[in-house]
């Protein structure tokens, strides 16, 4: 009988032998809704897995997060969120050249849109927006806005932005894979790339 993987849960299409090691010294707090943690869907997890420097965080809505506020850390909180008052990216960067913790709200756009809402230390920080010009390949959820990237796919634009075409081709080389895997696994059967 085949053993469901410890690591990423897979039965049939377990990934580990193909996750890339991303070279990046970019920091990520991903900020992330409850109900983000019971999804099978969750891309969060991924970016914890390719990037060094994550951190997974539950969101509180009354409770600000003391590693996301700017007293309790050397590195600047920012949080990466359109809006009429965020900056681009990469405009961020060259005004703050010194480590900057980027704040990603991880859950769907609708409940990532509640979380800035009800958490007025969320709004008090400063907001970046990316300038992505390629579509979205997350297809694993239904009722979601054109144009809109999941937390994985905001991660690898980020490293595109600011740190390397390569290596943000790597994670996007790998995430196209792995939603194929993930694809296979929901219905049962191995594909033959995968490890087993």
């Amino acid at each position: 009988m085949t053993q469901v993987c410890t690591t990423c849960g897979f039965i049939h299409n377990c990934y580990c032998e193909a996750i890339p090691t991303i070279a990046s010294d970019l920091c990520f707090t991903l900020l992330t809704h409850p109900n983000e943690f019971q999804r099978e869907t969750n891309t969060g997890k991924l970016v914890a897995r390719v990037i060094k420097q994550v951190n997974i965080r539950e969101w509180q809505r009354k409770q600000p997060d003391p590693y996301c506020l700017p007293e309790s850390s050397v590195l600047t909180p920012v949080l990466v969120f359109p809006d009429q008052d965020s900056m681009p990216l990469t405009q961020w960067q060259t005004q703050h050249p010194s480590a900057s913790n980027f704040i990603v709200l991880d859950g769907t756009w609708q409940e990532a849109k509640k979380m800035l809402n009800r958490s007025q230390w969320l709004q008090n920080l400063p907001k970046v927006h990316l300038e992505a010009t390629q579509s979205s390949q997350y297809q694993l959820r239904r009722n979601q806005e054109a144009g809109n990237l999941c937390t994985f796919e905001v991660c690898a634009q980020m490293v595109r932005e600011l740190e390397s075409s390569d290596e943000a081709n790597a994670m996007l080389t790998f995430f196209e894979q792995y939603l194929q895997w993930f694809q296979a696994e929901r219905s049962g059967h191995a594909l033959p790339s995968c490890s087993q």
